[in-house]
This record gives structure tokens, C-alpha cells and sequence, in this order.
């Protein structure tokens, strides 16, 4: 509703009532004749029609105003009871007040439509502060759209064409950031859930295998320790305990493994980068696996032009000897493998390949490699790199590295 928009018209009740105010006027002022001069009892009437302007509109005030000129001319102008006019003169007053009673039934008309846009707009205002409140505390789109059909069904039953379009859209922004304040709530909260649920599992894990570890060592040593303990043992036994011993080594790697993929994931581990060659990373990884593949043979090919790199020695070589180990768990004693390197401007590549069964059809992961190539994984994401995994045209599997490159630093001349 705005100010140039019309009021509901009047209705009859409205005329009658305003036309009995003015009958009211006539049957008090007529006891006044001869108590008041003229000119006093016909400011009465300009009363009446603005009281009518203001209580029922423009139309019974206009009404009022030609009533109050008729009535004053047959009750209170000479001769009595007719309209005839016996001085001219009162020409002139009925006319000073016609345009006064015009005049007030105007600014009273228009002084009752601005009260009564002033009361819709407070009315209004009420409205959307009660709606907009109800949003504020509605927790799910189901409440939101039980608000949403009150609200419009509210509007609906209102007699009012002429509510601007800019009062329904803004009923629709209301209902449009309530139902986005629900949704990011509830992707806030599961956020939330995820990240709890991910720390609390990353913190079994790390509690799990580090309880693992001990005994794992414990059960090594002691199968380990076997063939001294006394007269040297039967063959098939002897077998037994390399393989408890075995079992055990690998479990605890496994537990290692699982342990440092926890720490990687909760962000608990920081990079201690360094800038070696790459030369220095995989002769440490080729020594630290010479046991694994100690039954295989090697082929390593590494260009003399390679860079240095930025990485964690340590991390690297993890990375290095998981896939060297798995490369040899999967190759038939003297299988080939073969690690390779090559750099770009912006890019090293490590390449692991192997010459046995190959990667599993897509969708399955490999044998016992899951929890190796996770940690893997999440050491390259440390450093910004990442792992690639193919099967050659030849057969086997191939597991390429990507590092990211960046330029090494300057070194300083000798100041000899």
C-alpha cells in the first residue's frame, strides 16, 4: 500500500452518518440564532466536515460540505425555511463557505489517508518482523514451508489488489535466505560429523597400531631368537619360525604404515624439506629394500642431468620403498623391475614398473597393497604431488610418481 493508492470506498451507512452530523449542526446552532451572530454559528459547519473528512473520507465530507451550505441558507439566512435569498450578500458567504468546507473536507481527507497508509505500513512491518522471526527460529525446510503457506495464505484472504509487487518479493527473499540458512546449517553440521568421525578414527588408528608395535617387535625377536635358544632345530620347524619372523616384520610395517597414514591425515606430521638429489633419495630407498628385492633383478635408469629436489628424506624414502616392496611381492623370483626418472621444467617422475599379473580390473584395488599405496598417497599430497598407476602394453604394473619442481637455490661463490 502506498499513498497514492485508493481507500476502499464509502459506504452508505458512511453518507448517512456524515449527513446526520450535519443535522446535528443545524439543531444546535438553531437555538443560538439570537444568542450568536451568523457569521459565529456558520464556523460550526467547517467543523462537522472535517470531522467527516477524517472519520469517513472525501465523499460524505464533500456531501457534508454542499449539506452544511443548503442547511445554513434554509435554517439560519432570511427568509426562513426556503433557499430563496433575500440579500445578495450571502451569495458571497455561502460560496466563502462552500470553498472552506471543501477545503477542510481536502486536507482532512487526505490528512485520514496518510494515517490510514501510516497504520497499513505499521500493520505490515508487524508482519514481516513476526514472519521473519518465526524463519529465525525454524530448524528445518519443512517448518520453513509450513510458515511459507500460512504467510501467503494470509495475504490471499487480504482484500488488497493494489500490495505492491516489492511486499511479496520481499515475503519470497525472507522464505529464499531462510531455506539457505537451513542448508548451510545442515552441511555446517555434517562437515562437523565428518571431521569428528575422521579425527576419532584417525585416533584409533593411531592409539591401534601403536599399541601393535610392541608386541609385534616382541614376537619378531622371539622367533627370531629361537635357533639359539638351544640344540639347532628340525628344518620344518627352523622354516616355522622364519616365517612367524617374517609375518611379524610385516605386520609391524603394516602397523608402521598405519600409524604414519594417521599422523598424515590429522596434519599432526610436518615436512622436514631439504634440497638433495634426486640420486642420494632412491639409492636410499634401493638399500633400505635389498632384502625384497634381493630374489629380483633391477634395472634403475637415472639421467645424470636430473635436478635437485625439496622434499623430506625421510618421507620420500618411505614412499620409494612401499612401492619397491610391493612391486616385488607381486614379481615371480627373478622378475624384472625397473625404476626410472626424468624431469621437466616443472615436473619429476618416478617410474616403478614390475613384470608381474598387473593391476586388477578397475574398480578392485590390489592384493595387500591398500594400506601402502594410501600411505603413499597421502605423503606425495604432502608435498603437492601425486601417484599414478597403469598396466603397460607389455604386462606388469606401473606406478608412476609426480613431484612438483621448483627452482633450487642459488648457491653462494667461494670467497677464497
Amino acid at each position: 500500500m502506498n499513498p497514492t493508492m485508493p481507500l476502499s470506498p464509502p459506504r452508505l451507512r458512511d453518507y448517512l452518518l456524515a449527513s446526520t452530523g450535519v443535522g446535528a449542526i443545524a439543531a444546535i446552532g438553531a437555538p443560538l440564532l439570537g444568542a450568536f451572530d451568523l457569521a459565529n454559528i456558520a464556523m460550526l459547519f467547517p467543523l462537522v466536515v472535517m470531522f467527516n473528512a477524517v472519520r469517513f473520507g472525501r465523499g460524505p465530507a464533500v456531501l457534508s460540505a454542499f449539506l452544511s451550505v443548503a442547511l445554513f441558507d434554509f435554517f439560519f439566512v432570511h427568509p426562513h425555511f426556503t433557499f430563496a435569498v433575500s440579500d445578495l450578500q450571502y451569495l458571497l458567504t455561502f460560496s466563502v463557505l462552500l470553498a472552506v468546507a471543501l477545503t477542510t473536507a481536502e486536507l482532512a481527507a487526505r490528512l485520514r489517508h496518510q494515517r490510514d497508509v501510516a497504520a497499513h505500513g505499521e500493520h505490515q512491518a508487524q508482519r514481516l518482523y513476526q514472519t521473519a522471526r518465526a524463519l529465525s527460529a525454524a530448524a528445518s525446510t519443512q517448518q520453513i514451508d509450513e510458515i511459507r503457506r500460512r504467510t501467503l495464505a494470509t495475504l490471499m484472504d487480504e482484500a488488497d489488489d493494489a500490495r505492491p509487487d516489492t511486499l511479496r518479493d520481499t515475503y519470497f527473499t525472507l522464505f529464499a535466505t531462510a531455506n539457505e540458512r537451513v542448508r548451510y546449517l545442515a552441511d555446517a553440521e555434517r562437515s562437523r560429523v565428518e571431521a569428528e568421525a575422521e579425527r576419532l578414527r584417525s585416533a584409533v588408528l593411531a592409539t591401534l597400531s601403536h599399541d601393535l608395535r610392541t608386541p609385534l617387535t616382541a614376537l619378531a625377536g622371539l622367533a627370531e631368537s629361537l635357533p639359539l635358544a638351544g640344540p639347532p632345530l628340525p628344518a620344518r620347524q627352523a622354516e616355522i619360525a622364519d616365517a612367524i619372523r617374517t609375518e611379524a616384520l610385516r605386520t609391524h610395517a603394516l602397523a608402521r604404515d598405519l600409524l604414519d597414514l594417521a599422523r598424515l591425515q590429522s596434519g599432526s606430521i610436518t615436512l622436514r624439506r631439504a634440497w638433495l638429489p634426486v640420486e642420494e633419495v632412491v639409492g636410499a630407498a634401493l638399500q633400505a629394500s635389498a632384502g625384497q628385492l634381493s630374489g629380483h633383478r633391477l634395472d634403475v635408469g637415472l639421467p645424470e642431468d636430473l635436478p635437485m629436489v625439496e622434499l623430506d628424506p625421510v618421507l620420500m624414502e618411505r614412499v620409494l620403498c612401499n612401492l619397491l616392496d610391493n612391486a616385488a611381492r607381486h614379481t615371480p623370483a627373478g622378475g624384472l623391475i625397473a625404476l626410472s626418472a626424468s624431469a621437466t621444467s616443472t615436473e619429476l617422475k618416478l617410474v616403478i614398473s614390475d613384470s608381474g599379473p598387473g593391476l586388477p580390473p578397475e574398480g578392485r584395488s590390489p592384493s595387500g597393497a591398500g594400506l601402502g599405496l594410501s600411505l603413499v598417497r597421502s605423503i606425495l599430497a604432502a608435498h603437492g604431488g601425486t601417484l599414478s598407476a597403469d598396466s603397460p602394453a607389455d604386462g606388469g604394473a606401473r606406478f608412476t610418481v609426480h613431484l612438483p619442481l621448483t627452482p633450487a637455490p642459488t648457491l653462494p661463490e667461494d670467497c677464497s
